[in-house]
């Protein structure tokens, strides 16, 4: 049995990570029933079944969870001493799973007491693609260690969004792919430009790709200057990303000129 907490070694809780993530695509594979939950909007059945067998792995390793599909447990924020939680997202993109569309994943970050220390995004609809960071030893995606490019040419971006974006928005070209988790580590590859939330989002939505994006050098922030890691399942936040300081100026100005 795995026992964690914030004295565990950095790899560890990475291979612990990989090994959820399995169990994860498992539960997935068993999945033949993708009708909505009726317990919370827009969850499905799916969905209940992958965190039940997530949570389970995360209780008997002693760690605290937030989870999207279960709520928080085991823990008080602020975190202190050697209190380790688990940030999950058992499906990110469930609703491009229950149509078919290859874009989902599972989400795992570690936080503890200095916040996100290790995470693990897992695509699961066949690619296997892992993306992974630990806190000070960058981001890699299978394996390769992985950097964003740097582009100030807002004019030229490519922008992964979240809602509705206006008409005339000033970048190139947008992609609305529907998994954050996943989104924001195409801006980690350099894939995308940058990312911007016309809505809001669960800290589990992007926690996990925070800590990936910022070891892969690119700048993460909440689009009304909010702290974007949180205790409290209730709390939703507006996510904006970019590979460089013009990129994120350009798209912070997108996003509060909608809110007026």
């Amino acid at each position: 049995m795995v026992l964690l907490n914030a004295k565990s070694d950095d790899l560890d809780i990475l291979e612990f990570f990989h090994d959820v993530a399995d169990a994860a695509a498992d539960a997935l594979d068993a999945v033949g029933d993708w009708s909505l939950s009726g317990v919370r909007t827009g969850q499905y059945k799916a969905d209940v079944l992958v965190d039940d067998a997530i949570t389970r792995l995360l209780e008997d390793a002693g760690v605290g969870i937030l989870s999207e599909e279960s709520g928080a447990r085991g823990f008080q924020w602020p975190l202190r001493g050697d209190e380790l939680i688990v940030i999950v997202d058992p499906i990110d993109g469930s609703t491009n799973a229950s149509k078919g569309i290859p874009w989902f994943a599972t989400a795992l970050c570690a936080v503890d007491a200095q916040g996100p220390r290790v995470s693990l995004i897992a695509e699961q609809s066949g690619s296997e693609t892992r993306f992974s960071a630990m806190r000070g030893g960058g981001a890699v995606c299978d394996g390769v260690r992985i950097a964003s490019a740097s582009n100030a040419d807002f004019g030229q971006s490519v922008i992964g969004v979240s809602g509705i974006p206006p008409s005339q928005a000033g970048w190139w070209q947008f992609r609305a792919l529907g998994a954050a988790a996943l989104d924001l580590c195409l801006v980690a590859t350099g894939a995308l430009d940058g990312y911007l939330d016309f809505n809001d989002h669960g800290v589990w939505d992007y926690a996990a790709s925070i800590l990936v994006c910022e070891e892969a050098g690119v700048i993460v922030v909440d689009a009304f200057g909010r702290d974007l890691l949180v205790g409290d399942p209730a709390e939703r936040r507006t996510p904006v990303a970019g590979i460089s300081p013009e990129i994120v100026d350009a798209l912070l100005a997108l996003r509060t000129a909608r809110r007026k």
